[in-house]
């Protein structure tokens, strides 16, 4: 994996208002940290976070105030609705020392399974390895034209590039085939409400009411 180079400036401001005021200026706060080396608190351009983030970059190298540092793309952070850019953590990296990445996974092929009537699901979208900086690879190829429904494919199944180790747990599914979905139970239609005959024109009797506490019955009418 290639480093992408980027430029920063240092910032002396902080809390929410002046990271506010950079955002509004189009510069995205950040902070460079790690190695034993004092937190460096640094402005980037949007244009170029926003550039980083479509190359799904992890390593940059940060040129600063005359220096350059060597870093990981920890995080970035969005706001509450995940549209818009908030903040970037850079952690310093030594080209000669391990790091634990997260790289994205990539089906080849069509599964022999989806000719039946299957769907491929992909699970896990990217594995975690730990490598050595310069051997990030860009994508774990995963190959899954052997599978059956029913089939599925592990961290531990996987061919990993030479000097990449899986952090992830070997038994962790990555991609299987599930068979096609079934209606188990069909909808039953309502009854529709049919008139017995011998109640259509009848009239219906109300029924009596009984009188109210304390209010006399209504006297039947003497016959005289």
């Amino acid at each position: 994996m290639e480093i992408t180079e980027i430029k920063a400036r240092p910032r002396d401001e902080r809390g929410s208002r002046a990271c506010s005021r950079l955002r509004n200026q189009n510069l995205i706060p950040a902070v460079l940290y790690g190695r034993g080396a004092p937190n460096v608190l640094l402005t980037l351009r949007r244009a170029d976070v926003r550039r980083l983030v479509e190359e799904n970059a992890v390593l940059v190298q940060v040129i600063w105030d005359g220096q350059a540092d060597n870093a990981q793309i920890k995080e970035i952070q969005y706001d509450a609705l995940g549209d818009v850019i908030q903040h970037v953590d850079l952690a310093r990296i030594s080209l000669t020392e391990t790091v634990t990445v997260n790289v994205p996974v990539e089906t080849h092929g069509e599964a022999a399974g989806e000719a039946a009537g299957g769907v491929l699901e992909l699970v896990m979208r990217s594995i975690e390895v730990e490598c050595l900086p310069t051997a990030i690879p860009d994508q774990i190829d995963v190959e899954v034209e052997a599978l059956e429904i029913g089939d599925n494919l592990t961290v531990g199944e996987l061919s990993f590039p030479e000097g990449v180790t899986p952090v992830t747990d070997a038994g962790t599914v990555v991609v299987t085939v599930v068979p096609p979905l079934e209606l188990t139970e069909e909808e039953e239609e309502p009854e529709e409400l049919v008139l017995e005959p011998e109640l259509i024109g009848r009239e219906v009797e109300e029924p009596e009411v009984p009188p109210e506490e304390g209010e006399a019955p209504p006297r039947e009418p003497q016959q005289g």
